[in-house]
């Protein structure tokens, strides 16, 4: 295991509890909308949505700030730095980082989620099978790639960077 991985669990940890305050501020939304009816499938997977973009954007500038950390991660005594030189990440890199690491995961988390909602397994339905095949490995290579070798995650190789001690 890398020497990192344990803090690098709790510091993500920590950010998913700030992550789901994100989440529990789009409950108004949600009821506003469901007052006005049976919101169709479509607007479902456009709201949930919302949160994993918030989150990814806060992340990214939260990285490529100049404490170079999420909330967890200053927490954790972590940093990311960029894998060339170890100076701050920029924000692209800061952003490919995020998304690859939050977007994608957690949105095709409600993919599968929504698409269970409205029947999509009992349909066959294209997008909630691939999104369920999809979903469980990504995140399952995403935790070994970041816990295990050198330590650098799908995530980090995707941005260029790589998770230090601050």
């Amino acid at each position: 295991m890398h020497p990192l991985a344990i803090r690098r669990a709790k510091a993500y940890a920590l950010d998913a509890l700030s992550y789901l305050g994100v989440a529990a501020a789009t409950v108004p939304l949600g009821l506003l909308v469901r007052s006005r009816g049976e919101p169709s499938r479509n607007a479902v997977l456009a709201m949930s949505a919302v949160p994993p973009i918030v989150a990814t954007l806060w992340a990214a500038h939260a990285e490529a700030a100049t404490a170079g950390a999420t909330w967890g991660k200053r927490r954790m005594g972590l940093e990311v730095v960029d894998d060339d030189g170890g100076g701050r990440l920029s924000y692209r890199r800061a952003l490919v980082r995020n998304v690859v690491k939050i977007a994608v995961p957690w949105q095709l988390g409600h993919t599968v989620a929504v698409g269970a909602a409205f029947g999509g397994f009992d349909e066959r339905d294209p997008l909630t099978i691939a999104a369920t095949t999809l979903t469980y490995p990504l995140i399952a290579v995403g935790a070994a790639t970041a816990f295990w070798g050198s330590g650098r995650g799908v995530h980090d190789r995707a941005a260029g960077s790589v998770v230090v001690s601050a």
